[in-house]
């Protein structure tokens, strides 16, 4: 109430103010206020157009690096083939908006106080050495503040550049490439999304084998383009796939259940890639440490079809962790003695030492599942599956093999336990471990974003031989 009363007395000085104090007290403030606001306000849009026109650049200068490649390093010389050596476009023309510059019709003030159009924003090639592939593209651009105005400031520039070069590859460049993919019994699982994870995986193998068919293409026309290869023979691209599981038998018991398509020089036919199945435990090592032993055969293959070393790929899938293969850090489990009828399964914290039907259970009092062990111990789950394939993993690399890691539907919410937690943080481990680095471990949530990681793998590799210099 005191609160309340202050309030009210504090408004009604306001309302009865004569002198106009109050009023320019609050209109001083308020414009304060205004001011900081706007500002914020002003400098994200300046950072969203700084960020676009980076992005911009960068398609610029490798549409400009594409042209001079496929012309032997000749530049366009009309605006018809291409975009001319240091001449200026805009960016409107081509269709490109980067943030909320306005149209060409903004104005800003001249130096006379009057008001001039201003600029759209813009961009130039600059072809510095055309003989090595080199390119760079700059763009430029204003952007009027919304706010900032207010204290004279009528425009904010921006600008970015990016330099490409594909001096060291090109498509013509063999390449070998690996997949490694869980088949365990889990990839019959929905993905979160309303897609088997199974049904998922097999589309996106499906379009990536449609992406390395078009690699190959391309290969054959360059070849075909410097008049080799009238056959159109595919001399560049070698593609493997691997599955994994671990099965079990009456006469064997539990085994690794591997599944290979041998390198071979086509892609992966649809019905190998329909037979995956999903079925089993899950057992990373074997297939991996295969992998590694079939990549290290490529190279002489590849310098005996075509005389070059091949680029060397391997995508690692998985959905879950590896199989449990031990247990280590064993420790005193909290709990307490309590008592469990076997037929009705009624706890009692009561002694019934002497009732039929009770025995005495040690409760695991952090357990959220509510199942009771009489081991009154703790231990950490680990998996020799897991050190196994990492050591195949660093093989790999060691043969200078990049390997993309991806986790598929490895994915929590709020509601998880604690056990689903660790299982899904030792997944993610292994495959960050196994990946040639933060960049190539990939997370696809489901099925939609399953496929989406495997195009940007294909786009990857395509584009190996053009790379971006900051």
């Amino acid at each position: 109430m005191g609160y309340q009363s202050t309030l009210k007395r504090f408004i009604n000085r306001f309302n009865t103010n004569a002198d106009g104090t109050m009023a320019v007290m609050w209109a001083t403030a308020l414009s304060a206020v205004v001011i900081a606001v706007g500002s914020a306000y002003d400098y994200s849009e300046v950072t969203t157009a700084r960020v676009n026109s980076v992005a911009t650049a960068d398609m610029l200068a490798l549409s400009a690096a594409v042209f001079i490649r496929d012309h032997n390093g000749a530049t366009p010389s009309d605006n018809t083939e291409g975009f001319k050596h240091d001449t200026k476009y805009y960016l409107e023309d081509i269709g490109i908006s980067i943030g909320t510059y306005g149209d060409s019709m903004a104005t800003q003030r001249g130096e006379a106080g009057q008001l001039a159009d201003r600029e759209p924003p813009n961009f130039k090639i600059k072809y510095d050495y055309p003989e090595n592939g080199m390119v760079t593209a700059y763009v430029y651009g204003q952007t009027r503040p919304a706010f900032m105005g207010i204290v004279g400031v009528d425009n904010i520039d921006f600008s970015a550049s990016s330099t490409v070069s594909y001096e060291t590859q090109d498509l013509k460049d063999p390449a070998s490439i690996g997949l490694v993919l869980d088949n365990s019994g889990s990839m019959s699982f929905d993905d979160g999304n309303g897609t088997v994870r199974m049904t998922g995986l097999k589309t996106t193998v499906k379009s990536f084998m449609d992406e390395m068919e078009g690699v190959i293409a391309s290969a054959v026309l360059e070849d075909q383009g410097r008049g080799e290869n009238p056959s159109g023979e595919n001399k560049y691209v070698r593609l493997n796939m691997l599955t994994y599981a671990v099965k079990s038998s009456w006469s064997s018991g539990s085994y690794e259940h591997i599944t290979e398509r041998a390198f071979d020089w086509s892609v992966i036919p649809d019905s190998t890639i329909d037979n995956m199945a999903a079925s089993g435990g899950t057992n990373s090592s074997g297939a991996m440490a295969r992998m590694n032993t079939r990549m290290g055969g490529e190279e002489d293959i590849h310098l005996s079809e075509n005389g070059a070393e091949p680029l060397k790929y391997v995508v690692f899938m998985t959905d879950g962790q590896n199989n449990v293969t031990d247990y280590e850090n064993c420790r005193a489990a909290m709990g307490h003695w309590h008592y469990l009828h076997w037929n009705s399964w009624t706890i009692s914290h009561e002694n019934k030492s002497n009732s039929d039907g009770w025995y005495r259970v040690w409760a695991r009092e952090y357990d959220e599942w509510g199942q009771y062990w009489e081991e009154q111990t703790i231990c950490d789950e680990i998996s020799s599956y897991d050190a196994a394939t990492i050591s195949s993993c660093g093989d790999l690399k060691a043969q200078d093999v990049k390997i993309y890691s991806v986790g598929y539907a490895l994915t929590i919410n709020a509601k998880d336990s604690e056990w689903k937690r660790a299982d899904v943080d030792r997944a993610n481990a292994l495959l960050l471990a196994c990946s040639s680095g933060e960049e190539y471990f990939k997370n696809a949530e489901n099925a939609q974003v399953l496929d989406l990681v495997f195009d940007s793998i294909g786009a990857d590799i395509l584009e190996d031989s053009i790379r971006i210099r900051y």
